[in-house]
This record gives C-alpha cells, sequence and structure tokens, in this order.
C-alpha cells in the first residue's frame, strides 16, 4: 500500500521538505502524519480524504443528505461512539452504507458492522462535519418533543421528577430517560434552532411561561406544570455549574 505521504505529494504538491518536518514532528510527539499536516497548514482535511481514498480504494462524499435517513440506529448504538470515532451508519431507501472520516479505525469499523448486524457493507469517506451534522441530526430527531415530555410530566410522580435532576455535558451526550433532563436538553436544542438569543423562564402562580427572544421578540414556546419550577431552575442551575441551594 502506498504511503499517505506520497500520495498527498503527487496530488497537491506537498514538498519534501514540509513532508520531512511533519515525519520529525510525529518521530518527537507522535501522532497521525495527516493531522499533523493540517495543523501546519500544509494540507486541508478534503486534500487529506482525498489521499485516503486513493490509499484505501474509498469512494468519497462531499456531504451526507438527511432528507430520507433511517435514523433506528439511534436506539442501538451510543452517541459517544460514533462522535469518538468520526463514522456513522446510513440506511436510505436505495443504499446502505458506513460514512467514515478516518478509514484506519479497522477495530471500531468492525464493532459498528458486528452492532448493526452487516456484512460486507459499503465504506464510504466524508468530512467530519458532514458526519457530525448526520450524527448529530439523527439523535435529535429521535427524540420525544417538549410537548411530549411535559405530558409526561404530567404523569410522573412528583418525587420521581425531583430526584432525576443529575450533572450531564454534552447536550447530545445524554441519554438519560429523565423527563426533566429530557425537557431541558429539549429546550436548548429548540432555541438553538430557533435561533433564540435567550431564553426566558417565568414563574407564575399556577403555570411556568418558557419564552424564546428571536430577533428581539419574545414568543412564547411552552407552559410546563408548576410543581416542576424548582426541579426545572435546578437542573439549568447545575448544567450552569452553579450553587442549586442559591
Amino acid at each position: 500500500m502506498k504511503l499517505i505521504g506520497d500520495i498527498l505529494k503527487e496530488i497537491c504538491s506537498l514538498s519534501e521538505e514540509v513532508l520531512a518536518e511533519a515525519l520529525e514532528i510525529q518521530k518527537e510527539k507522535g501522532g497521525r502524519i495527516g493531522e499533523i499536516l493540517i495543523q501546519k497548514g500544509a494540507i486541508t482535511e478534503a486534500d487529506l480524504l482525498k489521499a485516503r481514498g486513493i490509499q484505501f480504494g474509498l469512494p468519497l462524499l462531499s456531504a451526507i443528505s438527511t432528507g430520507d435517513m433511517d435514523t433506528n440506529f439511534t436506539q442501538h448504538i451510543p452517541i459517544q461512539f460514533l462522535k469518538k470515532y468520526k463514522m456513522v451508519p446510513l440506511v436510505t431507501p436505495d443504499r446502505v452504507y458506513i460514512a467514515v472520516n478516518d478509514p484506519t479505525l479497522f477495530q471500531p469499523l468492525d464493532d459498528l458492522h458486528m452492532i448493526m448486524g452487516w456484512d460486507g457493507v459499503e465504506t464510504v469517506l466524508a468530512p467530519y462535519s458532514a458526519i457530525l451534522s448526520a450524527i448529530n441530526f439523527a439523535y435529535d430527531i429521535s427524540r420525544d418533543s417538549p410537548e411530549q415530555v411535559i405530558q409526561e410530566m404530567h404523569e410522573e410522580d412528583r418525587d420521581l421528577i425531583i430526584s432525576a435532576v443529575e450533572e450531564t455535558g454534552d447536550l447530545l451526550d445524554d441519554t438519560s430517560d429523565a423527563p426533566i433532563i429530557k425537557l431541558v436538553n429539549l429546550m436548548l436544542s429548540q432555541a438553538v434552532k430557533a435561533r433564540a438569543s435567550d431564553i426566558h423562564v417565568e414563574p407564575y402562580q399556577s403555570r411556568i411561561k418558557i419564552r424564546y427572544r428571536v430577533d428581539g421578540i419574545l414568543y412564547d414556546m411552552l407552559s410546563p406544570p408548576k410543581h416542576i419550577q424548582s426541579t426545572l431552575i435546578s437542573r439549568i442551575k447545575i448544567m450552569a455549574k452553579l450553587n442549586i441551594a442559591e
């Protein structure tokens, strides 16, 4: 198999001098030669993907269409796994394949085939931004709507809701089924999609009103039950690393 450095010299006029400098950095500090060259500004991600495509004989996608994407895989694969290894399984009406950013991650790719129950499925290369967008799209639309979560909270025992407050990190990495956690995550996700500049949580005598400010105008979005007010505020404080006792 041809070395990635030699391929890059052919397709993007990478000089021997720059390649030698990158190899020296790799020798001293470790790392992948392609990533080192990108960090040095010697090549782009597109150059590296093209070179990897030539090296492994894989087709290259510039974008991933999510219009008719099957998202059932979100029920079986943790989002952290796909983000860590920069890959996503894709099922459309006329094609089944796995998009990867780094085809040298053989073990995670084998693990993904095993989880999906696939054998001999096509592998393609894609930019990390396209893979990440597809991952986030799939896990986002597989979630309940805020209105559905609020309905669940009407039916939940109040003590169970309060006990559900716990710490979390990345919104899309949170896989908890606790309604209060899902509600706050969905509130924030929905606000980002609406390009809201701020979110207002307004307490009233019998209800809470959630409003988003978009282009300077406040819009009523949700009206959760009053009994979750303290838990909702505590959840937001925990995510912001504030003292919930204050």
